[in-house]
């Protein structure tokens, strides 16, 4: 792809998770979109035809960023271990949580947008699970748990992401140091 319509592509996702940010799933129009990138339809349906396509393809790109920048991170701090839930969780806030949350709670009524969905998040748990393993290798949780161990880290940093929506900080953090707890425990028991 030319660079200046990549960057046109990347301008549109940008903005369309903002918008994800800022009016949520139902006001997160082809027309909000091309109104904050200042772009015009045309320019926008050019790169992504439906708003299914701009929605998911924004998904992609913030879960694609957010891991890219974990990796970065951790390479770059020497990431241990036991610090693995708080970086985790450092890194799940934030637009890629907005834009995740807003997307997963559509699919459940939008069934255009299910299979999509389904399929970035596939991906993302490709994504995650090779980034763990490029930064701890490939045996960092015991047994069957070294397929699945970063998966269920996810999966609690997903509830406690919803749960921080309506509940005070102090029960999730409590979840949380439970979570770090349980996950330093099988570490060691690795070891």
């Amino acid at each position: 792809m030319q660079a200046r319509a990549q960057a046109t592509r990347e301008h549109l996702l940008q903005h369309t998770v903002e918008a994800l940010g800022a009016c949520g799933y139902a006001g997160t129009s082809t027309a909000e979109v091309c109104r904050r990138a200042s772009v015009s339809r045309g320019t926008l349906q050019y790169h992504f035809p439906t708003r299914i396509d701009l929605l998911v393809g924004a998904l992609d790109h913030v879960l694609t960023t957010a891991v890219a920048e974990f990796v970065d991170e951790a390479k770059r701090d020497g990431l241990e271990p036991d610090a693995l839930v708080g970086r985790m969780w450092k890194h799940w806030q934030g637009p890629a949580l907005t834009a995740w949350l807003e997307l997963a709670v559509a699919a459940r009524t939008e069934p255009e947008l299910r299979e999509p969905m389904r399929e970035v998040m596939a991906h993302f748990d490709v994504r995650i699970h090779a980034a763990v393993a490029d930064i701890f290798g490939p045996d960092l949780f015991p047994g069957e748990l070294q397929r699945t161990g970063t998966l269920l880290l996810f999966a609690i940093l997903n509830g406690l992401s919803v749960g921080r929506s309506y509940e005070p900080p102090q029960q999730s953090d409590a979840i949380l140091a439970l979570a770090q707890h349980l996950t330093s425990a099988l570490l060691a028991e690795q070891s």
